[in-house]
């Protein structure tokens, strides 16, 4: 298979990954009027725990379990665990797409920190990208204009692209041997007790409906998917030509927001979403032809 055909399955890969995560996302939000922030995580780990446990299984990584008690993979797993809370909170209550898009301001911060701590050359125009999407989050979540949803769901939304952040800034320092599959099952399996532990402080939970089992199984389905699909993306091809298309899951949540709650951003909103979506491209793209 040649490069351009290498490139065009990478970057299908990639779109439907995105699908698989925006699917994920709006299932979830689907069960938040019904269930509680520790309910869904307990619920939709233990679909999930039970298939990366089969993939492992099926690698024959399980006779490795040990390296998951190593202290990075318990801080990835926390961080991991804070990202889900963040996330399922924030999307009781603000749109798909807004938290979609706060989501995808963690490269920006990355880009920042990296630089920041020395980890990267700091150059101009990289911060200013990062500036510039910043800016585009201030005209979504509009803080000194009527707003349509909560500022909860805006400081939640911000608390899981951080979480977000620090989560693949950590897997970057992660030894190159620890298979992948077993750092997966770790994280999975805490975010299932985290969300039991959760359930303590909750009071009681509702009883399971056939609809709020089916639609957090699909999402731990999805959310499957869309991990392999990435994985199988990146793989083979000119990553140039292919990250970028991380963020077709914008045109996702957008879509799956208007077709199902009928949510429609705003001017400003719009705009910032552009903006935000415009400094991860030109980032995404500088940090691959610097030197």
């Amino acid at each position: 298979m040649d490069s351009v055909a290498r490139n065009r399955r990478g970057i299908l890969l990639m779109v439907a990954a995105m699908a698989c995560y925006a699917l994920n996302d709006a299932f979830v939000k689907l069960t938040t009027d019904q269930l509680r922030p520790g309910q869904i995580m307990a619920v939709r780990g233990l679909f999930a725990t039970a298939m990366v446990a089969a993939l492992a299984a099926n690698a024959g990584e399980l006779k490795n379990w040990r390296s998951m008690l190593s202290p990075v993979v318990g801080l990835r797993s926390l961080l991991e665990i804070t990202t889900a809370a963040t996330s399922v909170a924030a999307l009781a209550l603000a749109p798909l797409a807004t938290v979609t898009v706060f989501m995808m301001t963690a490269p920006l911060m990355i880009t920042v920190c990296a630089m920041t701590l020395g980890w990267e050359r700091p150059r101009a125009n990289r911060m200013l990208a990062a500036a510039i999407g910043f800016s585009g989050v201030l005209m979504v979540v509009q803080p000194f204009g009527a707003s349509a949803w909560s500022g909860w769901g805006a400081a939640l939304a911000l608390l899981c692209a951080v979480s977000l952040a620090a989560r693949d800034l950590l897997t970057r320092a992660m030894p190159a041997d620890m298979p992948s599959v077993l750092i997966a099952l770790a994280t999975t399996a805490a975010v299932c007790l985290a969300g039991l532990a959760l359930g303590m402080f909750e009071g009681a939970w509702q009883p399971l409906a056939r609809l709020e089992t089916v639609l957090l199984c699909a999402a731990a389905i999805c959310a499957a998917l869309g991990n392999y699909a990435l994985i199988a993306a990146c793989r083979g091809v000119d990553l140039s030509a292919v990250t970028p298309f991380r963020y077709s899951i914008v045109l996702w949540a957008i879509l799956l927001g208007y077709f199902v709650w009928g949510e429609r951003p705003t001017a400003a909103a719009a705009l910032g979403i552009a903006l935000i979506t415009a400094a991860g491209l030109y980032t995404v793209y500088s940090g691959r032809s610097r030197g």
